[in-house]
């Protein structure tokens, strides 16, 4: 059985490492990037002047959703029933549910298109009426800009809430044991960002890297982050919806052949 490696910081982590645990795979936890609020008065007190004129709220991860609602807490704001809540996959879909459980205004990608900015972009515009929006983005202080150039090209006012910050979690003398651990066989690796396929690689001296990495299956959520992996190194890049993970994970962490269907070219 090959062992798995999950990258992304807790909480989000957390419900699949127990499912793939309960699959009675060998899970191993190491996250690449350190994830941590930020505040400054005088943006906060920006976007608490428009608060009232937001008429969604957009949200690009779990993570933002996570951060945004204690920093609500903290300001004492809360979200208006009529103010539409956007996120750009399923996952953070249901944590919007779970965090605003009587709120009932959500847009997501259709499960049939791309999970990304630009599904979410196509769900909103057949959804709203463009008229008289105005828009808060809640991202990392680092991020794409693809749904403001889209509000922007509609003409739309759209403010950015960065409330936390994304950087390399340099590893422990006792985590780099573990991930030498895992790869000592072919394993299996989640990367759920560009970002964090990057701070994994600054984890390793160029010139000293471990014996298997770029053997190892790479699993990811997007063809974007696909293809970043392939031009890095990994041939073996394999892509999986968020929803089907608890169940394809342990059918490659069986299979003894690294075979399976991944990104060509």
């Amino acid at each position: 059985m090959r062992p798995v490696l999950l990258t992304r910081p807790l909480p989000c982590s957390q419900q699949l490492q127990t499912q793939l645990e309960q699959a009675n795979l060998t899970v191993v936890h190491l996250p690449t990037l350190a994830l941590n609020p930020v505040s400054h008065s005088e943006h906060e007190a920006q976007i608490q002047n428009h608060w009232h004129e937001y008429t969604g709220v957009i949200f690009v991860s779990q993570h933002a959703a996570q951060f945004a609602f204690e920093h609500m807490r903290r300001l004492g704001l809360s979200i208006s029933p009529n103010t539409w809540l956007g996120t750009v996959g399923q996952g953070t879909l249901a944590t919007l549910k779970s965090l605003w459980p009587i709120h009932t205004q959500f847009i997501a990608p259709d499960i049939n298109d791309s999970q990304d900015s630009e599904g979410l972009w196509r769900a909103i515009t057949t959804t709203v009426d463009l008229t008289n929006q105005r828009l808060l983005i809640v991202r990392a202080q680092t991020g794409r800009d693809v749904l403001r150039q889209m509000a922007q090209t509609a003409d739309i006012p759209c403010d950015i809430w960065a409330c936390y910050t994304r950087q390399i979690n340099t590893w422990s003398a006792e985590q780099m044991a573990q991930f030498q651990q895992f790869d000592t066989q072919l394993g299996l690796m989640l990367i759920t960002s560009i970002e964090g396929l990057s701070a994994l690689l600054a984890q390793f001296d160029s010139k000293h890297l471990p014996k298997n990495l770029y053997q190892h299956s790479l699993i990811t959520l997007h063809p974007r982050i696909a293809e970043f992996a392939k031009s890095t190194g990994f041939s073996d890049v394999r892509l999986c919806p968020v929803d089907d993970l608890v169940r394809q994970i342990p059918i490659w962490a069986n299979s003894e052949s690294p075979a399976a269907p991944s990104i060509q070219g």
